[in-house]
């Protein structure tokens, strides 16, 4: 019998601490009894995917992210598919179709991957995440049973892979650095089982004193509207427990013309040195469809505290431009924009112009036009 309350918890750990997602891909392997499992992580706009997998050869994840992905017959239908979608891969694709394919002989039989269900982690703008657990072709074909374990354990899995996603882009992925969860565009807010807040960054306290949608009350967070205050309360709750159950998703409505707040709650292991000593909390995070987006150049000056110039120099260079268009555009010389340059690479730990791009790519940055 597995532990499957305990099962949740690795994976909300792993959401925050992304060290700990082999050892929750190990637990997956033995709750579905399948041999390999892997995270495959997918860039939308260049297609290139990588995955990290445990119970496959050694040289599978590099081989993979070097060319295997683009043998990969599942991946452009995956690209249609919502989080929380169970891919029995037969629903995707002919049986014959894949084991004719490259991919099928030269990558997931030697990987003991012949046989697959996953499930869509998230299907986002800038990224894809896919969980997939795989089986020998001598062991034979996942059944119902297999089919039902990850129904239940999907959604968290789902939730689990929203918040690392939230965190890895505002770059807080292993500590949750209160300041830069200040520099979040959307609301977040750690709030114990009661509804208690311990904490609001400056996005959510803006929403609390609005009071349209989500309101504070004698320290605690409610719904504005009575219909989902319970239903909020319970997500918390759950999400605090790590039951079964934990956290999820809900629409808070405001008045016309105002469209819902878009919440999601999920668990949050608090250390013994951030905000209150081991208590239960959930992490809230609250997105509101009406708010103004900030420019890129301004989310990169909040986040990494480059100074205007600095910002459009980066700005410039993550649009592929090379440093002479980058010097006419901006209006200074060349030498200047080296300087820039150099302090924008300092600021954002980064050495090459690659490097910088992929980082703004990664954090999901988008440019108003």
């Amino acid at each position: 019998m597995h532990d499957f309350d305990g099962m949740v918890g690795q994976i909300y750990d792993a959401a925050v601490e992304p060290g700990r997602w082999r050892q929750v891909l190990e637990t997956l392997s033995d709750f579905l009894e399948g041999a390999a499992t892997k995270l495959t992580f997918q860039n939308a706009r260049t297609l290139h995917s990588e995955a990290n997998s445990v119970r496959m050869p050694p040289e599978a994840d590099l081989s993979y992210a070097q060319y295997y992905y683009k043998t990969n017959v599942f991946l452009p239908r995956i690209a249609r598919l919502s989080a929380g979608t169970l891919i029995p891969i037969w629903d995707l694709l002919p049986r014959e179709v894949y084991q004719r394919s490259e991919f099928y002989n030269d990558f997931c039989r030697p990987g003991d991957m012949c046989h697959s269900i996953g499930v869509v982690l998230a299907n986002e703008p800038d990224v894809r995440v896919v969980f997939t657990c795989g089986r020998a072709d001598a062991t034979g074909e996942f059944g119902p049973e297999h089919l039902d374990r990850l129904r239940r354990i999907g959604p968290h899995l789902v939730r689990a892979a929203g918040v690392g996603l939230r965190l890895s882009r505002a770059e807080i992925v292993r500590s949750a650095n209160v300041e830069a969860l200040h520099r979040i565009a959307q609301g977040v807010l750690i709030v114990a089982a009661n509804c208690e807040i311990l904490f609001a960054n400056r996005a959510a306290e803006a929403l609390l004193t609005q009071a349209d949608g989500i309101r504070i009350e004698k320290s605690s967070l409610h719904a504005t509207s009575p219909a989902h205050a319970v239903q909020l309360r319970r997500l918390i709750a759950t999400a605090a427990d790590r039951s079964e159950a934990a956290g999820g998703d809900i629409a808070l409505t405001r008045p016309a013309p105002r469209r819902p707040l878009s919440v999601l709650v999920a668990p949050l292991k608090i250390e013994l040195t951030w905000f209150v000593p081991g208590r239960p909390a959930a992490i809230v995070f609250v997105a509101d469809p009406d708010s103004a987006p900030r420019t890129l150049q301004g989310q990169l000056r909040d986040l990494y505290r480059l100074t205007p110039a600095e910002a459009a120099v980066a700005t410039a260079v993550a649009r592929g431009e090379g440093l002479q268009a980058v010097a006419d555009e901006v209006g200074i010389s060349l030498t200047t924009v080296r300087t820039h340059l150099q302090h924008v690479f300092e600021k954002t730990e980064t050495r090459r112009q690659a490097e910088l791009v992929r980082l703004i790519a990664a954090s999901g940055f988008y440019e108003r036009h």
